[in-house]
């Protein structure tokens, strides 16, 4: 049986309570928070500072706080993506960060998983998001006290 992918979520919120978000570039209008695996030797610590940098550019970050409860999905049936024949969903570590002064995010020293980066509020991401991962979004933003 195929078990869930070690992840981490990162949740960088501005001074003005607005959170980063990135428009996926496979599906253009779809929006959901940086994020990925957990490397091999990695703590999620690490990985967060890893993808952060990778998808947005900068890991210049300081984190706020995590989840002591992760939170999961599954993947849909119907997903076709190679990660769905090796896993069943993931499991994620969620961590809330702000972006240290003078700290920028930036598609163009990112790895461009993300073809635009916006700041947005919890409803309207969680309105851009795919519908699987919706409930994972309401229990991340929930444990912050982000909705």
């Amino acid at each position: 049986m195929r078990d869930y992918r070690e992840c981490v979520v990162a949740v960088v919120i501005g001074d003005d309570g607005l959170i980063l978000a990135g428009e996926r570039g496979d599906r253009r209008g779809t929006w959901q928070l940086p994020q990925g695996g957990v490397d091999d030797g990695e703590t999620p610590r690490e990985a967060l500072f890893r993808e952060l940098l990778e998808e947005v550019g900068t890991g210049d970050v300081e984190i706020i706080s995590h989840l002591d409860e992760k939170i999961s999905y599954d993947f849909p049936e119907h997903m076709t993506a190679p990660i769905a024949s090796k896993f069943k969903g993931q499991i994620q570590t969620w961590f809330l960060v702000k972006l240290n002064p003078g700290a920028v995010p930036s598609i163009e020293k990112s790895d461009h998983e993300f073809a635009d980066l916006s700041w947005r509020t919890a409803d309207d991401l969680l309105a851009g998001v795919v519908d699987w991962k919706r409930d994972a979004y309401k229990k991340g933003f929930k444990g912050f006290s982000l909705t």
